[in-house]
């Protein structure tokens, strides 16, 4: 008998459709043989009268989570956040935002402006994904040693130009637009702005054409299938974080050429492959360049090696999941792209000088104490 496959998104919105697309994409050339339906919560007798074999859901609709909590199927889950409370039993496909603030932070930087804020408007100033943006664009920006500025509206009044304002969305991107519009400032000469999505509706309402940092829902759904595939073929829990690193350029920064396509497309395939124990022989193949000058463009760019970049994104991945979860280390190391703990704790240790054990006994808050060795 076929196996069946639920999908828990809504076609009525534009980005789950493209999810949808980009899952049956994938789904065909795998070849897969499972019996798909798009269900929506409103079917939810029909729903909970069938036996689902995998579910594929948007796990930030609350109607969506108390169905895949009902019902005890496989299930990868969708979010636009870090969460620490999601069942050890569930996938999860979670998206980085940290990857689209710094994406936003690196074209400031290289227009050379040093004081930078984010804007969020107030419907998405509330949100966690927003959070995550913030904290994320303002840690690496202090890191970077610019000018954070913690009031972007603050900034225009106060005139700290150049200044550059990354926004949690395209439609808050508008609504900075428009509020330098009314304060006769000068876009981008004076405030270069960048919003997040590339939604097509907002940047064409807006009061200047938007510079945004696109997120590729088509490449979402690819990867959700690609999770489940995992799931399946290894009948073990995979956690990734979505990457989408692309910035479409528009009146509302400086064109910038300087961009390395190359580090680009290799930064995406990293973040999108390092949970799984990849090399970077492909990554090289998957740009269609040499080693040393994948190594040289990271290096300009970085200061650090791709293989370095790869590293840094492991252990960072390690270290929320040491602080956020009670799993065994065995399951982290696997998660992070290494073979097993001892390899782990290895590359963990010469880098940050203690064990991951110890890290999460030294730093963590309320995680419960792990008795296996690091």
């Amino acid at each position: 008998m076929e196996k069946t496959l639920l999908l828990l998104l809504d076609s009525m919105i534009y980005y789950d459709r493209q999810i949808l697309k980009g899952i049956k994409a994938k789904a065909d050339e795998l070849d897969s043989r499972l019996d798909i339906h798009l269900e929506c919560p409103s079917n939810l007798d029909f729903i909970l009268s069938r036996q689902w074999d995998y579910i594929i859901a948007d796990y930030d609709k609350p109607e969506n989570r108390q169905i895949v909590n009902t019902l005890n199927s496989k299930t990868v889950v969708i979010t636009n956040h870090q969460e620490s409370g999601l069942p050890n039993a569930f996938s999860v496909v979670q998206l980085d935002n940290a990857g689209l603030a710094n994406t936003a932070l690196q074209a400031f930087a290289k227009r050379n402006i040093e004081n930078v804020s984010y804007f969020a408007n107030q419907r998405d100033f509330v949100t966690p994904w927003s959070s995550e943006r913030a904290s994320a664009f303002a840690k690496t920006a202090q890191l970077s040693g610019l000018n954070y500025i913690e009031n972007a509206e603050s900034a225009l009044k106060e005139r700290k130009f150049p200044l550059g304002i990354y926004c949690s969305s395209d439609r808050s991107a508008c609504r900075m637009a428009s509020l330098c519009k009314s304060m006769k400032l000068k876009v981008p000469e004076q405030v270069s702005i960048i919003g997040t999505d590339c939604d097509d509706t907002e940047r064409m309402l807006s009061a200047i054409p938007l510079s945004s940092v696109e997120l590729n829902p088509l490449e979402l759904g690819k990867l959700c299938f690609e999770t489940l595939d995992k799931l399946i073929r290894y009948k073990r829990t995979v956690r990734v974080e979505f990457s989408s690193y692309k910035l479409i350029h528009a009146q509302t920064t400086l064109e910038d050429n300087s961009v390395d396509p190359i580090v680009v497309k290799a930064e995406s395939f990293i973040r999108n492959h390092f949970h799984i124990n990849m090399k970077i022989k492909q990554v090289t193949d998957h740009c269609r360049v040499s080693r040393k000058t994948l190594d040289t463009r990271f290096l300009i760019a970085h200061r650090m090696t791709a293989h370095q970049y790869l590293t840094h994104l492991r252990l960072e991945r390690a270290k929320h999941l040491l602080l956020t979860t009670n799993e065994k280390l065995e399951s982290i190391a696997k998660q992070c792209g290494y073979p097993g703990q001892s390899y782990l704790s290895q590359v963990f240790l010469k880098q940050f000088g203690l064990a991951p054990v110890r890290y999460r006994i030294e730093k963590g808050q309320g995680i419960k104490k792990e008795t296996e060795a690091g």
